[in-house]
């Protein structure tokens, strides 16, 4: 903890993102500003993979029987067997050592500090970029004071340990928090909802295994070599001018595969990694539970659009694999 101050060399930027205790910012992807009008979008570089991480040994003081570490090594696993992506991360080593320090490795460190008495966070990663997105270096700091865990699933007496890693893990490969949540118009969190939804789970719940929207982030910015997938391309537009950060949901109501994603300032939006199937299209504003502030990056100012209403679209979308729709143009009121 004592070298967070060392943070911020000249030449890099670091992101901080963090998992509460309550709602607050995971497929999105960790979009943070524009050079020459493209978004700069965090990630890794292929050559990067698989990425060794180093993690506190013991892990957490709550949990004695070493079902900790199994519990980290399946959220990895999670994340690193996403069909059709290339992302992989594994633990190289245990190792005593301090996440936020700017040393060439990659750290997950369980504390335990005083220094965190009263904090509310569960985890807090750590992304150390270039100028063009690019992740150089990746630290996690896991609040082993504040913070139970378990490893007994449905249990009450703590976070799920798991599902508190897989979705801290999706923000370590560079996904922001996710508006695709249930599929209640409430948006309230059940079975279907995202691991990186932007409602993160609490006591008693777990969500230890991706869904639709988590995968296609993970083949969207980490396409495996030969995998082929859909895309929808299109633009959002409300009296004829473009709609920022509107949520754009593809939904297959055969396979139940629901994946979104939000437009950029010029209305356009991707929905990228898309199985094959038959798409119906719904637009949204970002407006409670899930507001612009838990998504972050560009999507966190007063800027994005929020003054319509929420329109699903008599428009099927029939895509094969590796086939891409675009031109899709969608105005709403």
């Amino acid at each position: 903890m004592k070298g967070l101050a060392r943070l911020l060399p000249i030449g890099l930027a670091v992101l901080f993102v963090a998992v509460a205790a309550s709602p607050a910012p995971g497929y999105v992807p960790n979009t943070v500003d524009f050079v020459d009008g493209e978004a700069v979008i965090t990630h890794w570089s292929a050559g990067d993979f698989p990425i060794p991480v180093r993690v506190t040994p013991g892990l957490t003081t709550d949990i004695s029987d070493g079902s900790d570490r199994s519990a980290l090594d399946s959220a990895l696993a999670t994340w690193s067997n996403a069909a059709g992506s290339n992302a992989a991360v594994f633990v190289q080593r245990e190792q005593d050592l301090e996440a936020g320090v700017v040393d060439g490795l990659n750290a997950i460190e369980f504390s335990n500090d005083p220094a965190l008495d009263g904090s509310q966070f569960v985890a807090i990663t750590f992304l150390l970029t270039n100028g063009d997105g690019r992740i150089l270096e990746a630290d996690m700091l896991v609040n082993d004071r504040e913070i139970g865990f378990t490893t007994s699933a449905g249990s009450d007496v703590g976070l799920d340990l798991e599902t508190s890693m897989v979705r801290e893990f999706g923000k370590f490969l560079g996904l922001a928090s996710s508006p695709v949540g249930g599929f209640e118009s409430d948006q309230t969190i059940d079975e279907t909802s995202a691991v990186m939804y932007a409602l993160p789970r609490g006591i008693g719940e777990t969500a230890r295994a991706l869904r639709a929207d988590d995968v296609a982030g993970m083949r969207s910015m980490y396409p495996d070599e030969g995998a082929s997938f859909a895309s929808i391309r299109g633009t959002i537009t409300q009296g004829g001018s473009p709609v920022f950060g509107a949520q754009v949901v593809a939904y297959d109501p055969i396979e139940g595969v629901m994946v979104g994603a939000l437009t950029l300032p010029d209305g356009t939006f991707h929905i990228d990694g898309l199985p094959a199937g038959r798409y119906l299209m719904e637009v949204l504003p970002l407006t409670a539970p899930v507001v612009p502030a838990r998504i972050g990056g560009i999507y966190s100012g007063d800027d994005v659009d929020t003054n319509f209403q929420r329109q699903f679209f008599e428009v099927t979308v029939r895509l094969g694999a590796g086939q891409n729709a675009s031109g899709l143009n969608l105005e709403v009121s």
